[in-house]
């Protein structure tokens, strides 16, 4: 599922147009991936319990940011990969969970 402002189909996937029908459709499905971007994952965040996020250790240029977990409290890594490599691009896959 994603909300977008965007429209159109995505196969595979229920495309939403605000948060309000995101969480209404969330309530109906076990498992709900939020795909973003800086403004989608500020609003789902209160509403997440585990964040699945591709860690780059390549600086790259850019202008949003996904919330640092290792600095907030309510969150706890949970698992790590191994680091990986493509190219000249390092990175790793993290799981982190809300602490309850």
């Amino acid at each position: 599922m994603t909300a977008t402002r965007q429209q159109g189909e995505i196969p595979g996937f229920t495309v939403c147009s605000s948060v309000e029908e995101a969480l209404e459709i969330a309530e109906k499905s076990p498992r709900t991936m939020v795909i973003g971007g800086g403004s989608i994952y500020r609003q789902m965040m209160p509403h997440c319990d585990t964040a699945y996020i591709t860690k780059v250790h390549t600086t790259v240029p850019c202008d949003t940011y996904f919330p640092n977990l290792d600095e907030d409290p309510e969150w706890e890594l949970t698992g790590v990969s191994d680091e990986q490599t493509y190219y000249d691009l390092v990175y790793e896959f993290c799981r982190y969970e809300r602490k309850k």
